[in-house]
């Protein structure tokens, strides 16, 4: 669920800086932190569909009793791979946030410029997004993988190392010659940037797989791990945090408390993180271990750090509570900031916000009657579900699931429902919206959702072809899946595409009444398609006794299958609403983006089946 909400959200946001931009809000005017955030979506949006995949196979093996994950054939490997696609570029979206507002803080206490700041976004854009997804299996060196696959995954390593240098040598360009201000904001960017930089130098070393042999499963690897992860990125979330008080409370933090807090925090975490490069013979996730002179001193420092920076964080809740309760009345523009949200659009403010009252009375006007609890419903429906499929071994569990399946009924239906009444709708941008400017909204929303929806079925089949690879029993060609019928099955589908294509083609020229005959053919084929199905199923399970938990070849066939057969279920419901909606005059020949979104849609399932037929029919 979280994959699953975190990838719509992706969409929803890329959407929304794409098309949805203030007046005079072009491109090369988006403030730092929003294009850094806009990278950390797009990290997102690739990068948990794996984690989903991987995560629904292994709920199939736990709970439906599949064998993705079995020994026999690496699936400990399918595991390490499924997940650490997504794992190593979950550390940029972790970290670029972070980057993002010491960009924005910089330039405001040096009173310069961010130095080279098209260098850094194209260092970030062109390059660290999309090698991170290049370089995951360097969290498996010792795994087994072959001489060859260390050596490239060493090398992208290394590589994905030098915008980060690009972009830390920016930062400190912009310190130099310049007049620092040094407030606590300042101090924690400072800071996260200090101790990234001792992050990324040891972390080069991992990169190494030679080194690794060493270092792998130490504490060095603890102490890289959190100068990057909890140093770097969490002092500069910090830095922002700080930096935001007074424009989300319009209250002064206590300046004194703020100064300890960095203090104690900069000397606790490194008195608690850099003597763990000097245990890079101790081995992590141990509870205990034993007494040698060589790891007793380092780890009694440790201990020591992890106490002064864990009290340290209690200062920082202390002065939030002070702030909210007690703090001075914070100017508009306290810290003398030129970009726009710190700029009041009128004087006498209710607080050092600063609200203009053009964009409240807008505000308010864009949301009357937008008010709805369905993605509560719908959220709510879908928990109760995975729950009931989790308590599937026990006799009320099935109930649990029906029970979450009416309530997404419900949602869904009244989703459609609103939306049909155009309850919904939603002005156009303002902002330039080059490169999309041809391109209507939901259209470019439904491109991205299927490019993430191209990533699970990728991982799905990625994982199917690992286990053939490294299984040496698999049935005969025919011996198990009836080809002819397959094939029939599958020029069912395909002509379902043509049709849904007849569809879309009807509408554009205005023809409402052929676009909804068609759709109705599309609806009856993809029907048709699923009952099939569903009659091959049933023939395999209880007339030949192959079922999911049979072999490999049974876990593999039914869940690919199956979640292609989820798609194909989606895209009937879709149709019944685009019928409804059409049958009330809710397309025209102007007005079919929704027809088209389908099409689109329909096409994906298509052609996913193209690859599914001849993987399990016929090699």
């Amino acid at each position: 669920m979280l994959a699953t909400s975190i990838t719509v959200g992706s969409v929803n946001i890329l959407l929304t800086v794409a098309v949805h931009r203030g007046p005079g809000m072009t491109w090369r005017k988006i403030p730092m932190f929003s294009w850094f955030m806009l990278f950390t979506i797009i990290a997102m949006l690739f990068s948990f569909p794996s984690l989903l995949a991987a995560l629904i196979l292994l709920f199939s093996d736990r709970v439906l009793g599949t064998m993705f994950y079995s020994a026999s054939a690496g699936g400990s490997i399918l595991w390490d791979d499924l997940f650490w696609f997504f794992g190593h570029p979950e550390v940029y979206v972790v970290l670029l946030p972070a980057f993002g507002l010491i960009a924005e803080i910089f330039p405001v206490f040096t009173g310069r410029p961010l130095a080279e700041k098209n260098i850094i976004l194209v260092c970030t854009g062109a390059i660290v997004v999309p090698l991170s997804y290049m370089v995951w299996s360097h969290h498996m060196f010792l795994t087994g993988i072959t001489l060859s696959e260390n050596e490239a995954f060493s090398v992208a390593t290394i590589l994905i190392s030098l915008p980060f240098d690009v972009i830390i040598l920016a930062f400190i360009k912009t310190l130099t010659k310049s007049t620092i201000r040094l407030t606590v904001p300042m101090l924690f960017c400072i800071g996260s940037v200090f101790l990234f930089i001792i992050g990324g130098i040891t972390g080069v070393f991992l990169s190494s797989f030679v080194l690794d042999v060493v270092y792998n499963n130490t504490y060095f690897i603890v102490g890289h791990f959190h100068y990057v992860m909890v140093g770097a990125a969490i002092f500069g979330l910090i830095a922002g945090l700080y930096y935001y008080i007074p424009k989300m409370t319009g209250k002064l933090y206590h300046e004194k408390m703020a100064n300890w807090h960095f203090v104690l925090s900069f000397i606790g975490f490194n008195v608690l993180y850099f003597p763990m490069f000097f245990l890079y013979d101790m081995p992590r996730r141990i509870y205990t271990y034993q007494s040698l002179p060589s790891w007793d001193l380092f780890n009694l420092i440790s201990t020591v750090g992890a106490f002064v920076f864990a009290a340290a964080q209690i200062l920082l809740l202390a002065n939030i509570i002070y702030t909210l309760r007690r703090g001075k009345i914070s100017p508009p523009n306290p810290w003398g900031a030129t970009t726009l949200e710190w700029v009041p659009l009128f004087t006498g403010a209710s607080h050092g916000a600063g609200y203009g009252a053009g964009s409240a009375a807008g505000g308010e006007e864009h949301h009357v009657g937008h008010q709805t609890t369905r993605p509560i419903w719908l959220s709510a429906g879908i928990a109760i579900s995975f729950l009931g499929l989790a308590l599937l071994p026990y006799s009320w569990g099935i109930g649990v699931f029906v029970l979450g399946l009416a309530i997404n009924a419900y949602a869904i239906v009244g989703w459609m429902s609103d939306d049909i009444h155009e309850r919904f709708a939603m002005p156009w941008g303002l902002g330039e919206s080059w490169p999309f400017s041809a391109i209507p909204k939901m259209r470019l929303g439904m491109w991205i959702f299927l490019s993430t929806d191209v990533i699970v079925f990728g991982a799905i089949l990625g994982a199917y072809l690992y286990i053939r690879s490294f299984t040496t029993v698999w049935p005969a060609v025919g011996s198990i899946h009836e080809i002819p019928l397959g094939l029939a099955n599958t020029i069912v589908l395909l002509t379902s595409g043509l049709t849904a294509y007849l569809a879309l083609e009807s509408i554009k020229e205005g023809n409402q009444r052929n676009m909804i005959i068609w759709i109705s053919t599309t609806f009856v084929l993809g029907a048709t398609f699923l009952a099939v199905k569903g009659a091959e199923w049933y023939n395999l399970y209880f007339g030949k006794g192959f079922s999911w938990s049979t072999n490999l070849a049974g876990s593999t066939y039914y869940f690919t299958v199956g979640l292609h057969a989820a798609h194909v279920t989606v895209g009937l419901l879709l149709m019944a609403y685009l019928i409804r909606k059409a049958m009330m005059g809710g397309y025209t020949k102007e007005n079919h983006v929704g027809v088209e979104n389908f099409a689109l849609y329909w096409a994906f399932v298509d052609i996913v089946w193209v690859f599914v037929f001849p993987l399990f029919y016929l090699l």
